[in-house]
């Protein structure tokens, strides 16, 4: 890009990005044939589109559990090798909980 460019860098960079696209050309074979630095070319390609992603994240509002599901306790955690956590209320049937321990016994992690 020469100084004599009444043009500002970001505009000048903006139409050499949209001009290459609609090329056809790799990024490299445009800057040569344009007569423009590669590097210089890719670097405000990196800086546009680290701007888009920086826009583009966005906060959400975090929600607390519903009342019944957070006044439940969890008599029994299981945590797997594997980083499942398996919680198991007070009120389980016994039966339920003696076969679910039988099959995950069994199991190889």
């Amino acid at each position: 890009m020469s100084s004599d460019n009444p043009k500002p860098k970001q505009a000048f960079w903006n139409e050499h990005s949209e001009a290459w696209q609609s090329s056809g050309l790799s990024q490299r074979a445009y800057c040569a044939q344009q007569g423009i630095n590669y590097r210089s070319f890719i670097g405000h390609r990196n800086r546009t589109a680290r701007k888009v992603r920086q826009a583009a994240m966005s906060f959400i509002e975090a929600k607390s559990e519903s009342v019944a599901t957070s006044q439940q306790t969890v008599g029994l955690q299981l945590m797997l090798p594997n980083g499942i956590r398996v919680g198991i209320s007070n009120e389980v049937n016994p039966t339920l909980l003696k076969t679910v321990l039988a099959i995950a016994g069994g199991l190889s992690c």
